[in-house]
């Protein structure tokens, strides 16, 4: 049976994770605001632990797992950043993780799992990945971790939204990108639990928009999917996670964005020296589309992660 994950876990949680991730600046933006006409700041969780927010649900998880657990080891599929932050965390914590990735992979982030020692194997989609890692952590008692339906992995999400509040407490809108919602979800619980009046904007990508067409519609339902150069934010989504009813309830809009847009979100955060991956920049990539509700208002956008290799980087800024 699912828990219902309060304000108190997710502040809880702040406390469990605080000896192992950063408490990630809060960067007021000129060039942006300048652009949008309203106040923009970016909470850069690109200079997170293992460059993005996915360390935060890895330590909260493994640090909640019963010793026995721990001592099996974990199991995951990954675009790449969830597998990082878990096999980060695994490492720290001396666990034996196995990721799943797809063939295409960045290279970059299959250097740093490497680095970390994890056990990989490479599939030719995520969900072949997924579904292996399923079948995998029952035939050798390891511990499925999903990137996004689990409550660690929400309430690690809400201690992003506790540091936007303690660093901006007028906060009026904040943006972030989606992928299964673990992120957004947590923020929701978090910020409209100190404030309702806080709105949360989700973003996907629009070759990707299954959150967005389920959020629509009020139910899940099926959705094509397309390839989206932010692999973070694309993909199956599993019908049942807890994620959505969050997201349904709290969420505020949901905007979806081309790979066009994204690109020049990149672009945007290049301009101040951020180098960031393309589901990072999904945020930005959207406040286009809101600039009328904006005006006036103080914005923060969550740019969620770093880890592209130059060469993918290089190509995808230059086209």
């Amino acid at each position: 049976m699912k828990k219902i994950i309060t304000l108190q876990e997710i502040i809880q949680t702040k406390k469990r994770i605080h000896d192992y991730i950063h408490h990630t600046p809060l960067e007021y933006s000129e060039n942006l605001s300048r652009i949008h006409h309203t106040d923009i700041y970016l909470k850069l969780e690109n200079f997170q632990v293992t460059g993005s927010f996915k360390a935060r649900g890895a330590f909260n998880k493994v640090l909640t797992l019963p010793q026995n657990d721990q001592n099996s080891g974990v199991i995951a599929p990954s675009a790449g950043n969830h597998g990082i932050g878990l096999g980060f965390a695994a490492k720290k914590l001396n666990m034996e993780a196995h990721i799943y990735l797809p063939e295409d992979a960045d290279p970059s982030k299959v250097t740093m799992l490497e680095s970390y020692g994890v056990k990989l194997k490479f599939f030719p989609s995520i969900e072949a990945a997924r579904q292996s890692a399923l079948l995998d952590a029952k035939e050798n008692r390891l511990t499925f971790v999903s990137a996004y339906n689990d409550e660690a992995m929400i309430a690690a999400g809400g201690t992003v939204g506790l540091e936007i509040v303690n660093d901006l407490s007028d906060v009026d809108i904040v943006i972030a990108g989606i992928g299964g919602g673990g992120l957004t979800s947590g923020i929701c619980i978090a910020l409209k639990s100190i404030n309702p009046n806080i709105q949360i904007w989700g973003v996907q990508t629009a070759n990707s928009p299954t959150i967005a067409v389920w959020y629509q519609q009020g139910r899940a339902t099926s959705v094509n999917l397309k390839p989206s150069i932010a692999e973070g934010l694309s993909g199956p989504i599993e019908p049942e996670t807890i994620t959505f009813p969050i997201i349904l309830r709290y969420m505020d809009r949901i905007i979806t964005v081309s790979d066009e847009d994204i690109v020049m979100g990149m672009k945007r955060l290049l301009h101040a020296n951020y180098m960031v991956e393309p589901s990072g920049a999904a945020g930005v990539a959207a406040l286009k589309y809101g600039e009328h509700e904006l005006k006036g208002k103080k914005v923060v956008v969550v740019v969620t992660g770093r880890n592209v290799s130059w060469s993918r980087f290089k190509n995808l800024v230059e086209k």
